[in-house]
């Protein structure tokens, strides 16, 4: 049962980002001269990049696994005959495990670890990252994850001097 709830928490990691919650971003990447159809191709491969990245030697991915084997050896023991106190126990004791995982935080340093080879592609690609302004974060937060307003909005800043030049992180 826990288990489950564990593998689910880390699906989450690949389900699109209006799944999970949707946040926006306080940084974009930008590119001055390039077209809308080559600032697209980039930012699928890259994000490809970034979506196959090997997790499975990470720090959060042996937390995971290990704290998955604890659940299974912990639940091996329910049947059908089970009793209500040795299923209390044993529902207690998972859900200690479960916490223990810190799953939102494991996930989160499996996002920066994706993030980090898709801004990696980025860079080597000749993108400039940028810091959003709150206005900038306003507008695109109300703007419908994989739309093409969302992505004409981004182009549309990620093509700007003046922002590039502006809100260049260095």
């Amino acid at each position: 049962m826990r288990v489950a709830i564990l593998a689910a928490a880390t699906a989450l990691l690949f389900a699109p980002a209006a799944l999970a919650g949707e946040r926006v971003p306080e940084y974009s990447w930008g590119k001055l001269g390039i077209s809308f159809d080559q600032y697209r191709r980039d930012a699928v491969e890259c994000g490809r990049r970034g979506a196959y990245r090997d997790v499975s030697n990470t720090d959060a991915a042996r937390v995971f696994k290990r704290a998955t084997s604890q659940l299974q050896s912990n639940e091996s023991i329910i049947g059908a005959d089970t009793s209500p106190d040795v299923m209390l126990s044993t529902h207690i004791i998972s859900a200690r495990i479960v916490e223990g995982t810190r799953p939102e935080k494991r996930i989160g340093e499996v996002r920066v670890y994706m993030e980090e080879a898709m801004n990696a592609c980025l860079a080597e690609r000749g993108y400039t990252r940028f810091r959003l302004t709150r206005e900038q974060r306003r507008r695109l937060g109300h703007l419908r994850y994989g739309t093409p307003a969302r992505h004409q909005y981004l182009f549309s800043l990620a093509t700007d001097p003046e922002i590039l030049s502006k809100q260049a992180v260095v």
